[in-house]
């Protein structure tokens, strides 16, 4: 029964990812940009804590500056985490622009290991503050993962693909956005890796939409 619930999540996940860019608008505009983190995790008992510290850049300019600290924990082991994210925002939205938001986000993670493979879906909730603003921002995002580990090596290969749907204000209901990610890890040793990745972002709300790029370096420490 499991195994059928987990198949039928991301089998469901990966059509309506497939789905999304079928958008109504026709013009696009497009930027490329960077985004570089640093995260650090600590695992104590079936709970795991982590810090990480992001800058992302769009086109020239600085795009914002966001430190997230997650609590996970692990309810079913190799198949169910609970989960639990902070982030603090500055961010500059159009150029010239800086806000100061605060974002909430409670969800679980279900995973299925074939072999070497890992399959994941992360379903979550999704609420933003902006400093200045009454109403939050409400999404509700969807996160299929795969990866694979290959054979006596160091390298573990990837695919996430990230769907927001808004959860209010006028423009409920409508998928705000897509992300789709490609790239690889690699295992320094037991506690450092490095991430390398390439971003496709389809602003599907926006008019025009916009498909941006962003390039991305990653170092992760396990203490």
């Amino acid at each position: 029964m499991k195994r059928f619930s987990y198949k039928s999540l991301i089998a469901s996940a990966l059509l309506l990812a497939c789905a999304i860019p079928a958008a109504h608008a026709r013009e696009y505009s497009s930027e490329v940009g960077t985004m570089w983190n640093f995260t650090v995790s600590k695992q104590i008992d079936r709970v795991n804590l982590q810090l990480q510290q992001n800058v992302w850049t769009l086109g020239k300019y600085y795009e914002r500056y966001m430190p997230i600290f997650t609590v996970s924990y692990t309810a079913i082991p190799k198949y169910l985490k609970l989960n639990v994210l902070y982030y603090y925002m500055n961010q500059q939205t159009p150029p010239g622009t800086y806000k100061n938001r605060h974002r909430y986000h409670l969800g679980a993670t279900f995973s299925y290991p074939i072999d070497r493979w890992s399959l994941s879906l992360n379903s979550r909730f999704e609420s933003t503050y902006t400093i200045g603003s009454d109403k939050p921002v409400n999404k509700w995002r969807n996160k299929l993962l795969f990866s694979y580990a290959i054979p006596n090596s160091r390298w573990t290969p990837f695919f996430h693909a990230d769907i927001f749907l808004m959860l209010n204000g006028n423009k409920a209901g409508e998928f705000d956005r897509v992300w789709y990610d490609a790239g690889v890890e690699y295992r320094i040793d037991n506690k450092n890796s490095i991430e390398c990745k390439i971003r496709e972002e389809h602003l599907i709300s926006t008019a025009p939409q916009q498909l941006n790029t962003l390039f991305s370096l990653a170092y992760k420490l396990k203490l």
